[in-house]
């Protein structure tokens, strides 16, 4: 797969579901949740697709009824009201039922879309996406640190390799596809360079950062023991926060530059040059996920402005930050346009949104079409509480597994 496709794909991965976390005695039947069917499309999906939808549903409203009043650790929370980003409360059962419905549709107005405006893929791409579902399938997406497969998660439940793979890695190849038979250059709604500058003049925001250790870190003996971290005293903590302040205000007011003022920090507070962020140009949101102090930080400060912020002083590894807001001139937006991976980056986080609408809709507008059935029998058979379980239960499970794994070990030895 392309560079650019493994980017596009992680992008839009929030569009539909690509994840992983999470009993119920379900069986595996033929029994399918959608079908589609008119001269454009004739697709039908097995219950498992709809099955790993609520489970994907499920975790992200875990994560939402963790910030819900009421909520326990090792309790169900599907009597919770949660709130989601969008600012919508509902209970947590009915809010899962509505998203993986919801992100169900998604799939089949993919699969419409993709047919009906003429996005098509490599045969490679797809065979890749075929060969890391089933990897993943079979390994689990982070083997090496003692995650279990996906098919020991998902296969009680009634998800095939099959719905797993249709809902996750060739969903992904199939919406790079339709994002550059829409967007891109020569697409049927192409966004022009002149488009993408103007939106990252408008919407980006330029940066830097020079992050301080406010903390001295002493090094492990072994590989089992942790480093040791120890705050400043007073002193050290106020001459410190000090030559910082001062470094601000001299780039602020231009009498030194940010490279002057980095080599200063790496000489005088052991900064690492690595850790340096020097004229990013980004979306809040994305600067927020990186860093959510130093978004903070530029929220509040003019093109030009730089000033000196201080995290987890409580602690014992307090950081600074001295946080630059950069001006964003024509000149830099155009020059990310011309860059190819930079252009391709922007064009997503320009259009990501488009999209995801746009599967919205059709799915809602398919939902009425009389080419559209929805076994709603079987989708409704499935409570969204059967993938709670107790964290007692789970640890029991682990260990009978492993104690099947020690006595297959022995077996094979004689």
């Amino acid at each position: 797969m392309k560079p650019f496709h493994k980017a596009l794909a992680a992008f839009l991965a929030v569009i539909l579901i690509v994840s992983a976390a999470g009993c119920g005695n379900i069986s595996f039947s033929k029994q399918w949740s959608y079908k589609y069917s008119d001269k454009s499309l004739d697709q039908q999906y097995d219950i498992g697709v709809y099955i790993y939808s609520l489970y994907q549903a499920y975790n992200s409203a875990k994560t939402y009824a963790e910030k819900a009043k009421g909520y326990k650790e090792n309790e169900s929370f599907m009597d919770l009201e949660i709130k989601d980003d969008d600012g919508k409360k509902a209970k947590a059962s009915d809010w899962t039922k509505d998203e993986a419905k919801k992100n169900s549709l998604n799939l089949v107005a993919l699969d419409y879309l993709c047919a009906t405006k003429g996005a098509t893929w490599d045969e490679a791409s797809m065979k890749d996406a075929d060969s890391q579902a089933k990897d993943t399938w079979e390994m689990g997406p982070y083997a090496s640190y003692g995650y279990q497969p996906q098919k020991d998660e998902l296969e009680k439940y009634g998800v095939s390799l099959d719905s797993f793979r249709l809902a996750s890695y060739e969903a992904n190849v199939k919406q790079t596809a339709l994002f550059k038979k829409l967007y891109e250059k020569g697409g049927l709604e192409e966004v022009s360079d002149k488009e993408l500058t103007d939106f990252i003049l408008k919407d980006y925001v330029g940066y830097s950062y020079i992050p301080v250790k406010l903390y001295t870190e002493t090094q492990a003996a072994s590989e089992t023991e942790a480093a040791k971290t120890e705050k400043f005293k007073d002193k050290k903590l106020k001459d410190v926060k000090s030559g910082l302040e001062t470094l601000a205000k001299e780039i602020a007011d231009g009498s030194t530059t940010l490279d002057k003022a980095v080599e200063k920090a790496v000489k005088d507070y052991s900064v690492t040059d690595a850790d340096v962020k020097k004229n990013e140009i980004d979306l809040p949101d994305n600067i927020k996920n990186d860093n959510e102090d130093v978004n903070k930080a530029l929220e509040s400060l003019k093109a030009g402005e730089a000033k000196v912020i201080t995290v987890g002083e409580d602690g014992d590894s307090p950081m600074a930050y001295i946080v630059v807001k950069n001006e964003i001139k024509n000149k830099d937006a155009e020059a990310m346009v011309k860059d190819a991976q930079k252009r391709s980056d922007a064009l997503n986080n320009m259009k990501k949104d488009d999209l995801k609408d746009l599967l919205t809709k059709t799915g809602e507008d398919l939902k009425k079409s009389d080419s559209l059935e929805i076994n709603e029998g079987a989708i409704n058979s499935y409570d969204p509480g059967m993938f709670f379980v107790k964290q007692e239960e789970t640890k029991a499970a682990d260990a009978a597994k492993s104690d099947d794994s020690d006595d297959s070990d022995d077996s094979s030895d004689e």
